[in-house]
């Protein structure tokens, strides 16, 4: 299973437009971490699984959402009300509450993946707003490669190239 995960674009409508036309048949999930800012009945954001981010005033998302999708348990949010500035052990913690296999989280704009608990915990980056190491490459989102044996990830900058420094693979434990 393929999962396109891309966070705070900010009310940039154009760009989450793009990544639906060129990436949304490659993939069998889109997912939105929040902070869109767009309606969530208004294209292009009908394409998405989304929860609201600190930034989504008065707009119906979820705070969070729990997606089982294939053999995969999906847990999302923004990440605002577990403090993910300060530590990720909140968020794991209900991660793992949910019986999660793969964490998605954004409000921090910086891209991240690892595997915890026998979690994927993914930060996609912001696609608009990028911060910290990487934001050189201008925006980012990610695609998982959800296999049984292993999780594989692949970052794309807003040209929708993969970025292959990026690329991470992590062997699932049992």
């Amino acid at each position: 299973m393929k999962i396109l995960v891309v966070s705070d674009n900010h009310r940039e409508e154009q760009i989450l437009t793009e990544i639906v036309q060129k990436m949304g048949d490659q993939v069998d999930l889109m997912i939105h971490c929040g902070d869109s800012e767009l309606a969530p009945d208004q294209e292009p954001m009908s394409n998405f699984k989304a929860v609201k981010g600190n930034n989504d005033y008065d707009l119906s998302y979820p705070n969070e959402l729990v997606i089982n999708a294939g053999q995969e348990q999906l847990y999302l949010t923004h990440g605002h009300l577990q403090r993910v500035n300060f530590s990720l052990t909140p968020l794991m913690l209900t991660g793992q509450e949910k019986n999660a296999s793969i964490v998605c989280y954004g409000h921090t704009h910086q891209l991240g993946a690892a595997y915890d608990h026998q979690m994927l915990i993914i930060n996609p980056g912001s696609i608009s707003f990028p911060r910290g190491e990487y934001a050189k490459l201008g925006g980012t989102f990610a695609i998982i490669d959800a296999q049984p044996e292993r999780f594989i990830v692949d970052y794309y900058n807003r040209q929708m190239e993969a970025v292959p420094e990026l690329h991470c693979e992590f062997s699932r434990q049992k």
